[in-house]
């Protein structure tokens, strides 16, 4: 029994193999029937089979893991170590840690760290990032594929963090991350700062000037002297009322931006 018992141990070379797993194939067989649940299941299936020696609890513990599952990669971590966590605990008690509280636990919470995920990893960290890449290989500088390779470390070190984390901690450790007032309060920096980012991006960025000539006044000029860089800013806000308000398609809006541009540069105005 001893013998059977340390065979279940996990260590920390099976969870870095589950982090790596679920990193790489994570949108690979993502389908409409159970999404990311082939990669969940496959992400840890080695552990699994550590845990469960029984063919018949094996099956089960698979089944239940290729089930429908979609969340955040990096934050995802959060589920993923506090699964394994719950999956340990079952092969060593099944009486204290039934089948449908892992299961439960993963269809719960899902939404609300992929929302957490979507939202500060890709839309704050991931946009500043490439506003910074952009900005640079638009100069023509090297060091904006530098920025996009530190995105890629940065969601790498949450993944580790979270997954690490979670799984010594258990299931009281996402608790208090969800339910954190500081997670609020970063976040909500982290907003602004990007709103900040894209408002200095729109005006390095998008260039928008008339050719237009009144007797010897150059109207650009004039504009430049009241209110500089008016243009581009009135094509974002219009872009932002036909995305938010008209609920146009960003695919519709660029084709539309080359028809107007060619149009208004034929007829002389920009």
């Amino acid at each position: 029994m001893n013998t059977q018992e340390e065979k279940k141990v996990l260590t920390q070379k099976d969870l870095n193999k589950a982090m790596f797993r679920w990193y790489m194939s994570a949108e690979m067989p993502l389908n409409f029937e159970n999404m990311q649940g082939i990669a969940f299941c496959g992400s840890i299936s080695h552990i699994l089979k550590k845990l469960y020696t029984k063919k018949e609890d094996l099956s089960e513990a698979l089944k239940r893991h290729l089930l429908l599952y979609n969340c955040n990669v990096t934050a995802g971590g959060l589920i993923l170590g506090t699964t394994i966590a719950m999956e340990e605990q079952r092969a060593k008690d099944p009486s204290k840690m039934p089948d449908m509280a892992i299961t439960g636990l993963k269809t719960g919470l899902m939404g609300p760290v992929a929302a957490l995920g979507d939202s500060f990893d890709w839309g704050i960290i991931g946009t500043l990032m490439k506003i910074a890449a952009a900005t640079l290989a638009a100069a023509g500088n090297p060091l904006a594929l530098v920025v996009l390779l530190l995105f890629v470390g940065y969601c790498i070190g949450e993944l580790i963090l979270t997954t690490n984390m979670t799984y010594k901690k258990g299931r009281e450790s996402i608790k208090t991350i969800m339910g954190s007032g500081l997670m609020q309060d970063v976040i909500s920096g982290a907003n602004v700062l990007a709103m900040f980012m894209m408002g200095a991006m729109t005006a390095s960025m998008v260039t928008l000037k008339t050719v237009l000539k009144i007797s010897t006044v150059v109207v650009q000029d004039k504009l430049d002297s009241i209110f500089p860089n008016v243009f581009p800013l009135i094509v974002l806000f219009l872009i932002y009322w036909l995305i938010r308000k008209k609920k146009v398609g960003t695919g519709k809006i660029v084709i539309g931006i080359i028809a107007v541009s060619i149009l208004l540069s034929f007829v002389g105005i920009f």
